[in-house]
């Protein structure tokens, strides 16, 4: 998975300069640059594209963050600014979050502040002049204020910009679909042309042939590199039945290779089909497949469930972790969801102990290829559903519900399952909750409380969002 990208752009002012000292606009650039590299979250890469302070420079900035691949742009007035000069820059590309922050440099006023104090410390009113632009348009954004050598303020910046982010990848996102959804689930599809004017995914229809001619393409160091990603990250039993464990490896060697080919960020197989389970030659289910993509970043969904793939994108993006997973049945006296799947799973969800086994009929019904078992860590967790919702905002709804998974269910099941306790209780009260929000039957389990950040993905992608 690519570095998420951030663009800051800082504003200034020079009808002022006259009385402002010597240096005064240098020293405003510097201080775009340091309050940027300051608030840049821990994974992500933030460029500096310098200081706007009139029409030809917020244009220039407008086309480096047209160019750039950036996910968001971090705007930070270093004073009063016009807001036309900034508008040269966010005006022209409205698929880009913004994030205003205002960082204050002075938390006291006392009896010596004159007009040049009040320029230095005029960050909130270009605020309030490009925001108010923003809102003309109808743009989301969101807005910190706070002092700029803060530690919460600076902590709140951060977050604003992983979530913001995240909503512009979405924007940028690639969603690879191989084969059609099993017979009458209507419920995981989505109109390609309707994702696309809502949030800009781009879906991308892998044919038949193609994918037949990937797997035919592929050589014995192709299979090779996918046992010892697999083995680096998880236990990998055979059962005895070697040929179906390569099926399994040479099906996500072939998946690899069509992630890189058409870039994909994320997708959905239907592997009980030609697609899987019914190729002629190396038959096998996508389980694994599904896991180490995952596990890679891109995560991958089964039966072509193209919605929460966009889910398990947001949440692996967010949190490092995705399990594709239903929430199945509830133990009353537990109170708590049985979650689990047919064999799918997150490879690289961080302190989980994880199994790839010869399948059989573990996946629910008999079918060559291998499974994952993956035990998870206790801990605060939030399932993640999205759906096209035609009474919600922008035609989408994004679904939260916070809890923790608990301890490792001893059931007879050999594919991974957990414990999971939504924090509204009962839980036959978050399920009422859940079905009436409109999610669908498969969710994605991410590590941590999202629902805030959650929230601020919607508002940047201009869908609604629904918290449990």
């Amino acid at each position: 998975m690519k570095a998420p990208r951030i663009a800051v752009v800082a504003g200034y002012m020079p009808f002022f300069d006259e009385i402002m000292p010597k240096g005064y606009a240098q020293e405003r650039e510097a201080r775009g640059r340091d309050l940027g590299r300051a608030v840049t979250p821990e994974g992500c890469e933030s460029v500096y594209l310098g200081l706007v302070r009139d029409h030809a420079s917020g244009a220039a900035a407008g086309k480096a963050l047209a160019t750039g691949g950036f996910d968001c742009v971090l705007v930070v007035p270093t004073m009063a600014t016009p807001a036309g000069y900034l508008w040269e820059t966010l005006g022209p590309n409205p698929q880009i979050p913004v994030i205003l922050y205002a960082a204050h440099e002075t938390a006291t006023i006392d009896a010596g502040f004159d007009m040049p104090t009040l320029c230095r410390n005029s960050a909130t009113v270009g605020a309030l002049m490009i925001g108010n632009l923003l809102a003309r348009a109808g743009r989301p954004f969101r807005v910190v204020v706070g002092h700029g050598e803060d530690a919460t303020t600076t902590a709140d910046v951060a977050a604003e910009l992983r979530a913001a982010a995240v909503a512009g990848a979405i924007r940028r996102a690639r969603l690879g679909i191989f084969g059609r959804p099993l017979d009458g689930y209507d419920n995981v599809a989505v109109d390609a042309a309707t994702l696309a004017r809502a949030i800009g995914v781009t879906t991308i229809d892998v044919p038949l042939e193609e994918w037949n001619a990937t797997h035919a393409a592929l050589g014995e160091e192709d299979v090779a590199r996918e046992r010892a990603f697999v083995t680096g990250l998880a236990e990998l039993d055979d059962r005895g039945r070697p040929q179906e464990a390569e099926a399994a490896l040479r099906l996500s060697g072939a998946l690899q290779r069509a992630i890189a080919r058409h870039d994909l960020s994320a997708g959905a197989i239907n592997c009980r089909g030609a697609f899987g389970v019914g190729r002629g030659e190396h038959p096998s289910l996508g389980c694994l497949a599904i896991s180490a993509a995952t596990a890679r970043g891109v995560p991958f969904t089964c039966t072509a469930d193209a919605i929460t793939a966009i889910a398990m994108l947001i949440g692996r993006r967010l949190s490092g972790g995705a399990l594709y997973c239903e929430l199945d049945a509830i133990d009353e006296a537990r109170d708590a969801f049985l979650c689990a799947n047919t064999g799918e799973g997150d490879l690289g969800w961080r302190g989980c102990h994880s199994r790839v086994f010869v399948s059989g009929a573990d996946s629910g019904r008999y079918a060559p290829g291998c499974s994952v078992r993956q035990v998870l860590p206790q801990g605060p967790a939030t399932a993640i559903g999205f759906s096209p919702n035609a009474a919600a905002k922008g035609g989408f709804t994004l679904i939260a519900m916070e809890g923790e998974t608990l301890d490792e269910p001893q059931v007879a099941l050999s594919v991974t399952s957990v414990w999971f306790r939504a924090t509204r209780r009962p839980m036959r009260a978050a399920m009422q909750d859940w079905i009436a929000a409109g999610a669908t039957h498969h969710c994605s389990l991410s590590r941590g409380h999202l629902a805030a950040s959650l929230a601020i993905v919607a508002e940047h992608l201009g869908i609604g969002f629904r918290n449990i």
